[in-house]
């Protein structure tokens, strides 16, 4: 069976606050990107992970933790051969991992004839991270909560999507660690969910915002070099997204994506030309 892992792409995040159990409040508008990893699955006497990065995948990567979690929850005796042709960067904000792990266990519940619809695995899949549920879900939403609360809503705003990412990439528990709650910015999603619904693309750029931006951008100054850059080619949209270190680029222009795309300063650095999913 041959499924596919989608990326996302915050374009807003805010952090409430931390709560008493030491997971940060968050709110976020959260968009699935057609930029996917190709994952192949099929039945195996014996699990087995592969994919085309260079080190070995372990029992602390999302991939083996989703098919564990199923394995658990609907007491599944089948053993998988998964391989995972990683075309989303890691430690990119871009929810790679938790794509994987959304995708895996949709697959699972579709191989094994499991009788339990998108928002059961959802609900499922928060104990594998905190991302996975939108992952699952992949449609435009609201979420709140650590990732938990998931709210849908029908996206009516059209652009192309430019993914601009460094060499380095950022420690979330780092960057979350590192946020100094007297000067970071609380970004309104309300705003920027109208913007979305009503297709107010003018007004994005006053809204689209991310609490996590300042303390990333400590720990991975390319991070700034990234958005001034892009702010400086002309695009009406720019933002990191999750907690790094990508910075996304909206634009109805698509010329100045394809001139970031033949830019050879920054080669090396990932690059990639997508739209919202759907």
């Amino acid at each position: 069976m041959r499924t596919f892992a989608y990326a996302k792409i915050n374009a807003c995040l805010n952090v409430a606050g931390k709560r008493e159990d030491g997971y940060h409040e968050l709110e976020m508008i959260m968009l699935p990107l057609t930029l996917c990893d190709d994952i192949s699955i099929r039945f195996a006497k014996a699990d087995w992970y592969t994919w085309n990065l260079k080190y070995r995948i372990n029992g602390k990567n999302t991939i083996v933790k989703a098919v564990n979690c199923m394995r658990e929850a609907y007491g599944i005796q089948e053993h998988f051969r998964i391989h995972v042709h990683k075309r989303i960067p890691t430690q990119a904000g871009l929810a790679g991992g938790s794509a994987d792990a959304a995708a895996i266990m949709l697959a699972i519940r579709d191989l094994c004839h499991i009788d339990a619809d998108n928002e059961e695995i959802a609900q499922l899949s928060k104990q594998v991270g905190a991302d996975v549920p939108f992952c699952v879900m992949c449609q435009p939403s609201v979420v709140k909560g650590i990732g938990e609360i998931i709210e849908p809503f029908k996206m009516n705003c059209d652009f192309d999507v430019l993914l601009l990412k460094p060499y380095k990439g950022v420690s979330t528990k780092e960057c979350f660690a590192s946020i100094d709650f007297n000067t970071c910015i609380h970004p309104d999603i309300d705003k920027v969910k109208r913007c979305l619904i009503e297709n107010d693309f003018d007004a994005l750029s006053s809204c689209v915002a991310n609490t996590l931006e300042q303390p990333a951008s400590q720990l991975v100054k390319e991070i700034g070099y990234a958005r001034e850059y892009l702010q400086k080619k002309g695009f009406e949209v720019v933002c990191m997204s999750g907690s790094g270190s990508t910075v996304f680029a909206l634009t109805r222009k698509p010329d100045l994506i394809d001139q970031v795309m033949r830019d050879t300063n920054y080669n090396g650095w990932f690059r990639y030309k997508c739209k919202v999913l759907g």
